[in-house]
């Protein structure tokens, strides 16, 4: 039988490494959940009127903090993706 092999950067690919790619994705995930929640919460203030706390949210840095918390959410997805892209050989694989 023919095994293909998989390798990133010269490694071997292992079920423990796809495994960690899997829980660095699922902490991504939580990440851009809690994001959408802020945004639901915005969107909901300003649906009901509430002009108190949608200024204290924008006075107290809240969009700020939403914004890096998105560019923190687009590096990781960038960093996870090359880390698990696979080296243009396979063996096996023509």
């Amino acid at each position: 039988m023919n095994e293909k092999k998989l390798t990133i950067n010269g490694n071997k690919v292992t079920f423990d490494y796809l495994f960690k790619k899997a829980d660095e994705l699922i902490g991504i995930k939580n990440t851009l959940d809690s994001s959408r929640d802020l945004i639901d919460m915005l969107n909901s203030i300003f649906a009901n009127g509430d002009d108190f706390s949608f200024k204290y949210f924008i006075q107290s840095g809240g969009l700020e903090r939403l914004e890096l918390s998105l560019e923190d959410v687009s590096k990781r997805l960038e960093t996870v993706s090359n880390s698990i892209c696979p080296d243009e050989q396979v063996e096996g694989v023509k």
